[in-house]
């Protein structure tokens, strides 16, 4: 009989010390205008969106000032407000009820700012076009009427950046927010905010939509992050770099079995162990070509380079195995994607070193003209080449694999970006470029796939590609087939998350997931 894990309920009060994923940027408090994370790490913890992301590993959507919605039509969703929700008791709100007419308010300023088009891209108010309205038919209600069905409404509510603002936060202080005063700070979440000395503290809010398990939360910027961690300064720490691994786990040991079973707790405790959890990169290492024309409008060419790149050996050769492949979805699907027993008979995924021969991957290159091509060019960002070696592993690895035509060049991301968009890598010219692609904007492999391989999606116009047919099997292995349609995942870098036997929290995510650390306990 297997055994029962012992949960007990998470004690409600006390605090809890972490690290930040990144160093605190802070352009400006308007959630509708800042383009940096790490405002993020703020306003994701004292502000409400209309829905959150309840697990962004899933992923899936619920509630949070909305507690349940409908949708009567196919171009209408209607939302129902929760009516514990509160505003912040700060001037201007004073701890009043959130209203249908707050949220309203604040998702026409959101269409003004998108009709202006000067908002930072990481807003990424392209995605408001679908919406003609919001209004409310009624207290507590919330309608939004679309021009046309979007799948991915429910997505754009939940964004990173979707955080709800009551008019009177902007009447009173849209013109300060830029000098980043905590007293500035008013929202509808379940926690306060103010400065500290070493990073930036919550105290919990009672009486709201959502009530915090701890009593306060501190987050520091994640310098020295190994060593306060060893010091006993903070509970729960990410790690980047694989020498702070290293010496963590040499004065730790790795804890088994579940963070929130008490054996598994007290025993860890008993043994000086910690738990550890792999936390992925948002970003991808990835390669784009135009396949609008030649040379790279033969899929075959792409899809050998694809497979002589084995992603198994990458990993291990740029990043000391500290990197996971990057399926051809690279995100979670709901439905569809490859299996992962399927994907070890898919080149460039075979587990390392097992790979196709030499000779087989040269047949298919010589068959797709690809030595005809003279000299391939590579550019490869400067702040990611020298940093892993990057132009001499992968030069060399292709090398190897097809033939001595590939060589190394390194340029500005802000080149490499232009040069996309111009289709540079591509259009008669033997040339692509391999690095770190941009944030995914969303959890949901749909909304990936949508906007990189659907035919007219964003990805395609760019590529020049025709688009894809879905993401069953059969379809993604036709993507593989046909050279990623000019979007080509190698891989996804991961950091390790260290915690105390004790700390509750949920599991680390590269997404925006500061709203459920009111779920954070100790135990």
């Amino acid at each position: 009989m297997t055994p029962v894990p012992t949960a007990p309920a998470p004690q409600a009060g006390g605090s809890q010390t972490i690290t930040a994923a990144g160093r605190f940027n802070i352009d400006t408090f308007d959630a509708q205008l800042t383009g940096e994370s790490s405002v993020i790490d703020i306003l994701g913890r004292t502000h409400s969106r209309l829905v959150q992301w309840v697990d962004p590993s899933r992923p899936s959507i619920g509630n949070d000032l909305a507690k349940s919605w409908e949708t009567p039509d196919s171009l209408t969703v209607l939302f129902h407000l929760d009516e514990a929700a509160t505003w912040q008791d700060k001037p201007p709100l004073n701890g009043r009820a959130v209203s249908a007419d707050d949220v309203v308010a604040h998702f026409r300023r959101s269409l003004d700012i998108a009709a202006g088009g000067k908002a930072p891209v990481a807003q990424r108010y392209d995605r408001y076009e679908t919406i003609s309205a919001v209004d409310s038919p009624g207290d507590g209600l919330v309608r939004f009427s679309l021009n046309r069905p979007d799948p991915f409404l429910l997505d754009t509510l939940a964004g990173e950046f979707a955080l709800i603002q009551a008019p009177e936060a902007v009447e009173a202080f849209s013109a300060l927010w830029s000098k980043a005063d905590s007293d500035h700070v008013v929202g509808s979440g379940p926690w306060s905010f103010d400065w500290a000395d070493d990073g930036i503290k919550f105290a919990a809010r009672r009486g709201g939509h959502r009530t915090p398990l701890l009593d306060s939360l501190r987050v520091l910027e994640p310098s020295d992050a190994a060593q306060h961690f060893i010091n006993a300064a903070v509970d729960e720490t990410l790690v980047r770099d694989r020498r702070d691994s290293e010496l963590l786990n040499s004065r730790f040991g790795i804890a088994t079995g579940s963070s929130t079973d008490l054996k598994d707790i007290e025993r860890a405790r008993t043994a000086n162990n910690v738990f550890v959890s792999r936390r992925q990169e948002r970003e991808m290492v990835m390669s784009s070509f135009a396949v609008g024309s030649p040379p790279w409008n033969d899929p075959q060419l792409i899809a050998t380079i694809s497979a002589a790149l084995n992603r198994g050996e990458l990993s291990e050769a740029l990043f000391g195995g500290r990197a996971i492949a990057a399926e051809p979805i690279p995100l979670a699907l709901v439905s569809g994607g490859i299996s992962a027993e399927r994907l070890k008979f898919v080149g460039g995924y075979e587990k390392f070193p097992a790979q196709p021969p030499e000779t087989e991957l040269r047949d298919r290159w010589a068959a797709a003209g690809g030595p005809g091509l003279g000299t391939i060019t590579i550019d490869f960002p400067s702040v990611f080449d020298p940093l892993y070696s990057a132009s001499s592993i992968v030069v060399g690895l292709l090398n190897g694999a097809l033939g001595p035509q590939f060589r190394a060049a390194v340029e500005t991301y802000t080149t490499i970006s232009k040069r996309i968009i111009d289709g540079y890598y591509g259009n008669g010219r033997a040339a692509f470029w391999f690095g770190w692609g941009p944030p995914f904007s969303s959890p949901s492999g749909e909304r990936y796939y949508a906007e990189t391989y659907a035919p007219g999606s964003p990805g395609q116009r760019v590529s020049g590609g025709s688009g894809g047919t879905g993401t069953t099997q059969d379809a993604l292995l036709g993507l593989v087939n046909s050279g990623f349609l000019g979007v080509v995942p190698w891989g996804r870098q991961f950091a390790e998350v260290y915690r105390r036997p004790g700390i509750v929290a949920a599991e680390p995510s590269p997404f925006w997931s500061q709203h459920l650390d009111y779920q954070r306990a100790n135990i």
